[in-house]
């Protein structure tokens, strides 16, 4: 059960037991109500902060044990001016450390791949996958050391979800009790028994944490997004005076270390996300709304929805829906059967597990994650470098298998791209990644002290900042 799951104090300042106290920051980075200021995204010396502060003492996502198919399968993790090797030990076995050599310190291996051994290309010293040492050439010329102390230093990697996480800290919390209340709101989606579609890295010229920002709130839909709920979806001219009126709204939720938002449609304060309750605007047959809605998502974003959700919209259009049912419940009815006849599993999902999975989580300190049934998105930011002005951001989608299919192991290779221009991402990551070196630019201007957020549909961005107090200002 979740230890916490509202917050316990006045929601628009989130507070809980064992955050810092506001004089404990040092001024020019002090949060006030709703206020970020600029320097937590622009200063070099609170970059240098977060990658020695917070990078080193939370859980991070560092990739999906599909990754690791086989034995000596491994995965180079790197963060500021860390490198950790997860690899496949043993059948059953996951584990991480840090890649250097016990001799001189040079990496031991890059990207990805798979070995039988862990061997410094230096000068030929070895590991076993268990991080013990193998080889030590010439070992009697040096000055005798235990096994123990020539053994790889280990990183600690637990799982959830089909990801492996991993932390430098030997002294955190575990993981699942780290990610409370995730792990309990995301059980009806099976994360587990999903797959990559695809996985794309892209430089994109901006903080890491703005990066995360835009995804962090629907709030920018309206401006970012004006075509998602037209029927023309190539119209991306600026929403009118009368769209906006009709904007999606986006309440957010904060928790004690993670915070979601909830896109529930037109402006309502006791409305919850619900899967039918979607559609196009501007389009009078409730079956053709739902249907381009669903449709447009799985064509663009190639992700959240998958080519079963587009085949079942597409049988909606000319679908007798039955009495008493909205088009958009007789959509999920169709997906479904569909899913069941070509041996998926179906996970029922109540209305207030719909509501409490939200739309979109923060996953502290640097992933996003989007649950839907069958599909999923993630996003991933991690710095360039010391360039607080550059980051590594990445998207990835993953799409439930066929039930046959749980243990069938995949050969995935992940794309780079140094240009997001150049990454084939559609039309509403294209926009949402446009923004980065506008926002990027305007904080930079002297005209600019910090982020002013809305108190309703932006505080997913003010709980990051509040989280990361606490690693930043205590020892």
């Amino acid at each position: 059960m979740s230890a916490v799951v509202e917050p316990q104090v006045d929601r628009r300042v989130p507070w809980f037991e064992g955050d810092v106290p506001a004089e404990k920051v040092p001024e020019k980075y002090r949060l006030s109500r709703a206020f970020v200021p600029k320097g937590r995204y622009l200063d070099p010396e609170f970059l240098k902060l977060e990658l020695d502060k917070v990078f080193t003492r939370t859980w991070l996502l560092a990739c999906r044990l599909e990754e690791l198919p086989g034995v000596g399968c491994f995965v180079e993790y790197e963060i500021g001016g860390h490198s950790i090797l997860i690899v496949r030990e043993g059948k059953d076995s996951i584990r991480a450390y840090f890649n250097a050599c016990r001799h001189r310190g040079t990496r031991l291996a890059r990207g990805r791949g798979r070995v039988g051994s862990l061997i410094c290309p230096f000068h030929g010293w070895r590991w076993n996958l268990d991080g013990s040492i193998r080889l030590v050439l010439d070992r009697e010329e040096f000055v005798p050391r235990s096994d123990d102390d020539l053994g790889l230093v280990r990183v600690r990697a637990e799982q959830w979800g089909g990801f492996v996480f991993i932390n430098m800290d030997p002294e955190a919390k575990p993981l699942l009790e780290y990610l409370d209340p995730i792990p309990r709101i995301f059980a009806p989606f099976q994360f587990e028994n999903m797959r990559y579609r695809w996985h794309k890295s892209v430089l994109l010229p901006c903080n890491w944490k703005t990066a995360l920002d835009g995804f962090l709130e629907a709030y920018h839909v309206a401006g970012t997004h004006p075509q998602l709920y037209r029927f023309d979806k190539s119209n991306t001219n600026i929403a009118s005076m009368k769209e906006l009126e009709n904007r999606m709204w986006a309440p957010t939720t904060v928790y004690e270390r993670h915070a979601h938002y909830s896109s529930v449609g037109p402006k309502k304060k006791d409305t919850a996300k619900d899967p039918a309750n979607r559609g196009t605007g501007g389009v009078t047959d409730e079956r053709l709304s739902v249907a381009l809605s669903v449709q447009y998502i799985a064509d663009d974003m190639r992700g959240l929805e998958n080519e079963r959700s587009w085949r079942a919209a597409e049988a909606l259009k000319t679908a007798e829906v039955p009495e008493g049912m909205t088009a958009g419940q007789y959509y999920l009815r169709l997906y479904k059967e569909l899913s069941l006849a070509e041996g998926y599993d179906w996970p029922e999902i109540t209305p207030q597990q719909w509501a409490e999975a939200g739309t979109a989580w923060n996953v502290f300190p640097n992933t996003i994650l989007l649950p839907n049934q069958g599909s999923v998105f993630g996003y991933r930011a991690r710095p360039d470098g010391l360039d607080p002005d550059s980051c590594l951001f990445e998207i990835f989608s993953l799409d439930q298998v066929p039930v046959a299919d749980y243990g069938k192991k995949r050969d995935f290779q992940p794309q780079f791209f140094e240009d997001f221009r150049e990454a084939d991402l559609g039309e509403i990551f294209t926009q949402d990644l446009m923004n980065a070196k506008e926002v990027t630019v305007g904080m930079h201007s002297p005209s600019f002290d910090g982020h002013r957020l809305s108190e309703e549909q932006e505080m997913t961005i003010y709980n990051h900042h509040r989280v990361a107090d606490r690693f930043l200002w205590t020892d």
